[in-house]
């Protein structure tokens, strides 16, 4: 009797290594999809549009707004406290600088927070920026579709590249220094001058000068 012979094992090797190439080449294809959309991504958020230059530029913007709002306190700080030691005649007495000094300290620590956050926030603007292309890359691994993923990247860029600081009016930053009785400035200055002249300048018997801050 006879019958249909199966395939020989030359054909079943043959058909075997014909599957293994195409797949081989459906791989190849895919991975080649993978790393046109990931060069893609990778150009858009690279340094041609988010470099040093694009961060430096965002912290600037931010100390441009708040630094002149900073000086403005500080100069307006110094004025007050120029009127008050006027009035109480210490104008030109150690007491003027070291109320100077006061001021002078306040502003450094003031200025240094304010560096300090327009630090964090341009920091916490590239980890959402790398965020953003870290979401790219799941797109592209998740539909394998260099075009789709290049597509939201491009949104994205678009988006980041708009931003903005996210800041407004300063708080008030100088504590006062008010000139009166009972001052901090008297053990500095001298009781007794400090006395004398708030005297000589009010017209009241004995007292003494008191600030706080």
């Amino acid at each position: 009797m006879g019958g249909k012979s199966g395939p020989s094992n030359n054909q079943m090797v043959q058909f075997e290594m014909q599957q293994a190439q195409e797949a081989k080449d459906k791989e190849n294809k895919r991975q080649a999809r993978l790393d046109q959309g990931k060069g893609v991504i990778d150009t858009m958020f690279g340094n041609r549009n988010f470099g040093d230059d694009f961060y430096d530029k965002y912290r600037t913007a931010e100390l441009d707004y708040t630094m002149p709002q900073l000086t403005e306190q500080f100069t307006e700080a110094k004025r007050g406290a120029e009127n008050d030691l006027a009035r109480a005649g210490l104008l030109r007495s150690g007491a003027a600088g070291w109320v100077q000094g006061k001021l002078t300290n306040q502003m450094g620590v003031n200025e240094a927070g304010i560096r300090a956050k327009a630090d964090t926030d341009t920091s916490e603007l590239r980890k959402s920026i790398a965020a953003q292309q870290q979401q790219a890359y799941n797109q592209l691994y998740q539909t394998e579709d260099p075009t789709v993923a290049a597509n939201t990247a491009s949104s994205s860029v678009a988006n980041a590249q708009l931003a903005q600081p996210n800041v407004g009016a300063l708080d008030a930053m100088f504590k006062p220094i008010a000139i009166g009785l009972g001052s901090a400035i008297a053990p500095v200055y001298g009781a007794s001058e400090t006395n004398r002249a708030l005297n000589a300048s009010s017209g009241r018997g004995q007292g003494s000068l008191s600030t706080t801050g």
